[in-house]
This record gives structure tokens, C-alpha cells and sequence, in this order.
């Protein structure tokens, strides 16, 4: 029994092909491996644009890691963006008064969100979760419109 076992093995790691061997077709799909994402660090987050230019017209995507305690300011957009959390926890407030202390909402990885066509909102990370990693989609070119009411 042991015999088979071992060359069953064999046979298997013979015939089985190794991840590096095969390419795409880059007529037919495009991939990136997170090696090859180009991040702009930044001291309030870091950014990538995957898809598209942030300034042109068409799809974009765009990944960013909001750094703990960094928070945009209430603004809007002229396009809906549509957002994944990847990782962490996406803190998100629809109110034109910034107070991110008690005014966001917290979704953790795997929550999906849509910025409604100018719908007010700020967003980021605080210090208790940690880095949150988020994917937009949207139509560019990107806009953001100042919305904040001082109290």
C-alpha cells in the first residue's frame, strides 16, 4: 500500500504544472500580482490607480490604505464610486460635520459600499482597527467637492 501511495505521488508531482509556466494572453486579460502594484506612499494613505488615469475620462479603479487617524474632509463626487473593503476597517461618514470620533460607521473586510452621485461623505481609518485597504471603482475623471459645514 505504501508503494502505491508513494508512486501516486510521484505520477502526480510529474504531471502537475508548475504556477509559473503558463501566461495570459494579454489580447484577451491583463493581470497585475501585488508585486507589481505601483502604491504611491503617501503620510494620510497610499494609493494605487490599477485601472485607468484619475484625470482622463473612463473606468478607473483605484486601491488605497487609509493610515490610522487620517480621515478625508466631508466632500462629494460627480460620479458614483463603488467600493470594496479588502482589508481592516473602513470608517464612513455621510455628514457634512466632521467629527470622526462619533460620526462614522465602521465596515470591516468584505463590505461593499456605493458613494451615490453627490452624496456628501468623508472616510478613513482609526488607531483602535488599524490600516484599512479599499477598492473604488468609479467613471473619471475623479472630482472632489468641498462639503463641510463648521459648526
Amino acid at each position: 500500500m505504501l508503494k502505491r501511495l508513494l508512486l501516486a505521488t510521484m505520477f502526480c508531482a510529474g504531471t502537475t504544472p508548475a504556477f509559473s509556466a503558463a501566461t495570459l494572453d494579454p489580447t484577451r486579460a491583463i493581470g497585475l500580482m501585488p508585486d507589481q502594484i505601483q502604491w504611491k506612499k503617501g503620510v494620510n494613505n497610499d494609493t494605487a490607480w490599477v485601472i485607468g488615469d484619475p484625470k482622463k475620462p473612463g473606468p478607473c479603479l483605484e486601491l488605497i490604505k487609509w493610515h490610522p487617524t487620517y480621515f478625508s474632509r466631508p466632500h462629494y463626487h460627480s460620479n458614483a464610486r463603488y467600493a470594496v473593503v479588502l482589508s481592516g476597517t473602513w470608517w464612513v461618514s455621510t455628514s457634512n460635520v466632521y467629527d470622526p470620533d462619533n460620526n462614522t460607521v465602521g465596515y470591516p473586510a468584505g463590505s461593499v459600499l456605493t458613494d451615490l452621485v453627490k452624496g456628501v461623505h468623508y472616510d478613513g481609518a482609526k488607531p483602535e482597527t488599524g490600516d484599512a485597504t479599499i477598492a473604488i471603482f468609479m467613471e473619471c475623471p475623479l472630482d472632489g467637492v468641498p462639503a463641510e459645514i463648521k459648526k
